[in-house]
């Protein structure tokens, strides 16, 4: 068994500059996704679209709580064809995942600056 290059003369292969694209121009904006109807962020400035649910939480409009209720919401968007009972059931298994789960609650509260409670019953 042998490893490549090991014992083998010559020059490596030679790698192409990452910074490069075909025809010689380098890249000139950095990659971002825009959806029709909603811009969150801009190109390197980081703002937040106003109608978002993190600018609606730093305007005061919502509380973390709220925040996270909008958030679980626009997760489950695309699954309006469920019954109201299956769509309720799986909102409330994602809040209790936010509030439980210790790697969504620190991306809650590294986005929010808080956590959110529990939900009550």
């Amino acid at each position: 068994m042998s490893i490549d290059r090991i014992g083998k003369g010559g020059a490596p292969p030679v790698v192409p500059d990452a910074g490069a694209v075909e025809g010689g121009k380098a890249v000139e904006k950095a990659f971002s996704v825009e959806r029709p109807g909603t811009t969150h962020a801009t190109e390197a400035t980081g703002s937040v679209d106003a109608s978002s649910p993190l600018a609606r939480l730093r305007a005061g409009e919502i509380d973390v709580n709220g925040y996270a209720d909008l958030k679980v919401a626009e997760a489950t968007k695309g699954l309006e064809g469920l019954s109201a009972s299956e769509l309720g059931d799986i909102r409330s298994m994602l809040k209790e995942q936010l509030v439980s789960d210790p790697g969504l609650v620190d991306l809650v509260r590294t986005a929010t600056g808080a956590s959110p409670s529990p939900p009550e019953d």
